[in-house]
Formats: structure tokens, C-alpha cells, sequence
């Protein structure tokens, strides 16, 4: 039970802080609105996460860019037992929270050929709220998530066509979890008041009983990663004035969180001193516990075509590291709580993303853009669960720049996030905490977002 209750809280940070659905693809407003490509592309103080190499193309001495992004995830479920004709029957809705990622890039060039510069943004980030009462509680409740990374660049063309470049990714992150510790509801309470009769504690019976529909008692988790440190190395050739070719290596790193915290919630006091009396409860809050999450490696191949002095064309294929998230490995730092480390295997699956934009200089001081990718699910069906609902995506994209004058741009996109399939049916296997035996939370996932972002350029 102890195993249980740490390991479910725990691969719902790490799994949901890693999946897919919650890598960020709005890491510019201007390269948002064309499916998020740049691999090939010369995008000034931009191209520090784009492709290092880049960077000594830029065009002013100086170029910085910031922006923020609105994400407004939508993930529904249905039990595979759900019959349309029994509103009993369990259908359930995420709360619709908002991710609120941030980029801020600032590139110099001291001289012709090299180029220098610093960016900050949140590569991953997150916020799901399923409620604290539904089916799923005992998997999740909620989660909120973030991590951030600083990467100081520098870039050198070793000619006027070549070039390569160099950034020190460094990374930390936080995450904020909850689940219910039993399934919700009247089976779960009815049969703890039977175990207390069995035991002789039938007087508490009823403080049980009458808790109705909330959750008999949660587990909030919350923990700081380390600070770690990766690469991105980035090479670009300008084959022809038409023609671009880029390719990006950016590490994986290894987050390790060294002293998590836990807090346990209960519905009311009376229930916290019954189910404290029996001993089921572990002292999880008197503890703190360590972990180490992989973050994947990506590498990126990218070309641009320029046919006009106005059209731009460019695709990226992006490989991502998932299988690297083999397992997970979870230990309390304090030996005399007497909980087992905690193995479990997650088997995740390399990835591809593959990217489509367009951008057309309708005049001078305005540009529009608009592309497409999708981006592939790592997570196999029979590990699919409400903690990370990934679903292979499809994601349309458009955006608009005004330039109202020389050294100031506007930048605002949008995106509208979807399922390859309407649906996706998968199952998770749990331990019920009260009967010690493993059963399967089953049903059908759909997901969507709508991706809003605006960023300011600014050159001299």
C-alpha cells in the first residue's frame, strides 16, 4: 500500500511533466504561427533555441525578442463501460487550466562573423485539473508543473555560407500534484466501515459513511529539481541565396529531485484520526523522498526555400529521445519510515515531429505565416492513464507580424491543438489500496488545446 500510493504520486510528475502533450511548442510567437519550424532558418536572437548556428546570420548588432504564450488544455474521459442511455454512468471533464510559458532571447554580434548571445523559456509545463471527486481521483487530481532553462550561446561562421554554434542548456523545474489515496465514493467508504466493525471499531463506522463523495483523504506532493546541465550544438549551411540546411543536437538531462515533500489532506479531522488509528496511512509527510527523471535528447533536421524575396518555406523533422524514460526509480531519504524503494517500468517509445510552415511578407511592415505538424504519442495503450492522456497530435497554426516601425515588431499566433484520432481507448494498472489487489482503470481519452501567443521584437 505505501509502495502504491508514492509511486502512483510520483510517475504522475514525472510522466506528465515529460509526455508529449506537455513539451512546449510555442518558444516564439513568430515561428508559432508557422507550425513552430527555424532549424534552417535565420531568425536573429530567436535562433538560440532554434539552432545556435544560426546566430551569427543576424542581420543588426543587436536583436532581442520576448513574449509570453496562453495554453488552454481540454482533456475529456469516458469510462469504456459508459452507456449514453445511464447518465450514471461515468463521464468526466478536466478543468480547463491555463499554462502560461514565457521566452526571452537577446543576440549580439561584436563581430562579422561571430555572434553571441543568451536566452531564457520553459521547454515543459503543464496545468490539469480533473477535480478532486471523480473516478479517477485515486490516479490523479491534479498536477501543475513548469521548467525552465537559461542558455547563454555563442555562434562563429567559419564563411559566408557555414556556420555553427553552441548553447549550455541549464534546467530546473518544479512540479505540484495531488491524488486521492482510495477510489472515490460509497463502495470504497461502505467497506472501510466494515473493515472498522471487523476490528472493532464500529463506533467510527459512520463518520466514514457520511463523507458521501469526497475523498476519505489526498496526497499533495510537491518538489524542486536540481539544477542540470545539457547542450545545444547547432550547424547551418546556406547552400544557395535560395536554399538552407540546419541541424540541431540538444542533450538529454537528467533532473534530479533530491528532497520532495509530501502533505497528506483528509476530509475532515474525525476521518484523520480514524484512519490514522489503523495504521493503513503512511507517514508520508513526515518524510521526504528523490528521484531522477530524464529529460529526452532531440535532434532536428531542417531545410528552407526561399522561391520570392516574400515566400519562405521550410520543414523540420525533429527525432525525440522518449525511449530513454525506461523506468522510474523513487526512495525515501528517511530509513527509519521503513518505505521500499519504488521500481516501475514505463517503456517509452522515440517519437517524431514532423513540421510545415509558410511565411509571406504581404508588405514591408506585415508578414503572415501559417503550417502544421504532428506530433507522435511515446506513451504505449496499456500505459495510458488520466495522468498524462498523450495522444498523437495534429496541430494547425497561423500568425500575423507588424513592423510599425524599423526596429519594432509584433508578433501574435495561434494554434488550435487536436488528436490524430477523435479518440484514444488505453488502460492503466493500479493497486486498490483497500483490497491490496491490481485492477485496471479503463476508458476513451479525447484532447484538444487552443494556443494563443504575442512577442515583441526589438533591433538596432
Amino acid at each position: 500500500m505505501r509502495r502504491f500510493l508514492l509511486l502512483a504520486a510520483l510517475v504522475a510528475a514525472s510522466t506528465a511533466a515529460r509526455a508529449e502533450g506537455y513539451q512546449i511548442n510555442s518558444l516564439s510567437a513568430k515561428q508559432q504561427g508557422m507550425a513552430h519550424v527555424g532549424t534552417a532558418m535565420k531568425l536573429g536572437s530567436e535562433s538560440i533555441y532554434f539552432n545556435p548556428a544560426a546566430l551569427s546570420f543576424q542581420q543588426s548588432r543587436f536583436d532581442m525578442s520576448l513574449g509570453t504564450t496562453l495554453i488552454m488544455p481540454k482533456a475529456d474521459y469516458t469510462s469504456s463501460y459508459y452507456n449514453y442511455d445511464d447518465p450514471a454512468t461515468v463521464h468526466a471533464k478536466a478543468k480547463r487550466g491555463i499554462s502560461t510559458p514565457i521566452f526571452a532571447y537577446v543576440g549580439f554580434k561584436p563581430a562579422k562573423n561571430l555572434g553571441i548571445g543568451i536566452g531564457f523559456y520553459t521547454p515543459y509545463g503543464s496545468s490539469l485539473d480533473w477535480g478532486d471527486n471523480w473516478a479517477g481521483a485515486h490516479l490523479i487530481q491534479d498536477i501543475s508543473l513548469a521548467a525552465y532553462t537559461v542558455q547563454p550561446t555563442v555562434s562563429y561562421k567559419i564563411c559566408d555560407r557555414v556556420s555553427f554554434g553552441a548553447g549550455l542548456n541549464i534546467t530546473w523545474g518544479s512540479f505540484d500534484l495531488a491524488r486521492s489515496f482510495f477510489p472515490v465514493g460509497d463502495a470504497t467508504n461502505n467497506a472501510i466501515a466494515g473493515l472498522l466493525q471487523s476490528v472493532g471499531m464500529g463506533d467510527y463506522a459512520p463518520a466514514i459513511t457520511q463523507v458521501g463523495d469526497q475523498p476519505l483523504v489526498s496526497a499533495r506532493l510537491k518538489g524542486d529539481s536540481q539544477v542540470a546541465v545539457g547542450v545545444n550544438l547547432g550547424f547551418m549551411w546556406n547552400i544557395t541565396d535560395k536554399w538552407t540546411f540546419g541541424v540541431t543536437y540538444r542533450s538529454k538531462q537528467m533532473m534530479k529531485v533530491k528532497s520532495g515533500s509530501a502533505e497528506l489532506i483528509y476530509a475532515n479531522e474525525t476521518v484523520k484520526q480514524i484512519l490514522s488509528a489503523t495504521g493503513r496511512i503512511p507517514k508520508m509527510d513526515e518524510g521526504t523522498f528523490r528521484t531522477e527523471l530524464p529529460l529526452p535528447w532531440n535532434i532536428t533536421f531542417g531545410v528552407s526555400f526561399r522561391p520570392t524575396d516574400r515566400w519562405e518555406l521550410a520543414v523540420d523533422v525533429q527525432w525525440v529521445g522518449w525511449k530513454s524514460y525506461k523506468d522510474l526509480n523513487v526512495s525515501f531519504n528517511e530509513q527509519e519510515l521503513q518505505i521500499e524503494d519504488i521500481y516501475s517500468v514505463k517503456n517509452y517509445s522515440n517519437t517524431v515531429i514532423t513540421r510545415f510552415g509558410a511565411q509571406y511578407r504581404l508588405r514591408d511592415w506585415a508578414a503572415l505565416r501559417a503550417g502544421i505538424y504532428v506530433d507522435e504519442s511515446p506513451v504505449r495503450s496499456d500505459y495510458f492513464n488520466p495522468e498524462t492522456p498523450s495522444m498523437t497530435k495534429v496541430t494547425y497554426t497561423c500568425g500575423v507580424s507588424l513592423r510599425p516601425t524599423k526596429c519594432l515588431s509584433i508578433d501574435v499566433a495561434y494554434n488550435y491543438v487536436s488528436s490524430a484520432d477523435p479518440e484514444r481507448t488505453g488502460s492503466v494498472p493500479f493497486v486498490n489500496n483497500l483490497t491490496g489487489q491490481t485492477a485496471y482503470f479503463s476508458g476513451n481519452y479525447s484532447v484538444s488545446a487552443h494556443v494563443a501567443s504575442i512577442g515583441i521584437g526589438l533591433r538596432f
